[in-house]
C-alpha cells in the first residue's frame, strides 16, 4: 500500500519558502510564469499534471493580481509550495528522469489539490461567475 503522507512530507521543506514568497503578489505571478512556462515545455512528459497544473496555476496568478483573494493563506501556502516543488528540478525523484521524474510531482500536485479541494472549488466558481457576460442596464437606464 503506498504511503498516502509522502507527499506532505515532500513538500514539508518548500512550506517555509512558499510562506515568504506568498507575501508579495509579485512574487507569487512570477512562480505562477515560471510553472506555467515548465508546464508548456515539458507537456509530453506530464501525464497527469498537464490536467492538474493548470488550475493551480490559474488560481496563483489570479490571486497575484489582485483579482481573487478569497482563498485562506494556509491554502494560498500550500498552492505556492506546490508550484515550488514542481519548479525544482532536483527533488525525490529528479525531473530528467525519463518517464519517473514527474511521479513525484505529480503526487504532490495531487496532494495539494485533495488538500485544497474546496477552495479550488470555490476558485472555479468564482472564475466561471467572472466569465459569464454581466446583463446589461436596460437602454433607458
Amino acid at each position: 500500500m503506498p504511503d498516502l503522507s509522502a507527499p506532505s512530507r515532500l513538500l514539508h521543506r518548500y512550506r517555509h519558502r512558499a510562506q515568504k514568497e506568498a507575501q508579495e503578489p509579485g512574487r507569487v505571478r512570477s512562480i505562477a510564469r515560471r510553472a506555467g512556462q515548465k508546464m508548456r515545455e515539458h507537456r509530453a512528459q506530464l501525464g497527469t499534471l498537464r490536467d492538474d497544473l493548470p488550475v493551480l496555476l490559474r488560481l496563483a496568478r489570479a490571486w497575484a493580481r489582485g483579482d481573487y483573494r478569497r482563498i485562506p493563506w494556509k491554502s494560498l501556502v500550500l498552492v505556492v509550495a506546490g508550484l515550488l516543488y514542481f519548479l525544482a528540478p532536483i527533488d525525490a525523484i529528479p525531473d530528467f528522469i525519463p518517464v519517473l521524474g514527474y511521479l513525484d510531482d505529480a503526487a504532490v500536485i495531487a496532494y495539494v489539490l485533495r488538500a485544497v479541494q474546496s477552495d479550488v472549488r470555490a476558485f472555479e466558481e468564482w472564475e466561471a461567475s467572472e466569465a459569464t457576460p454581466q446583463a446589461l442596464p436596460p437602454s433607458g437606464a
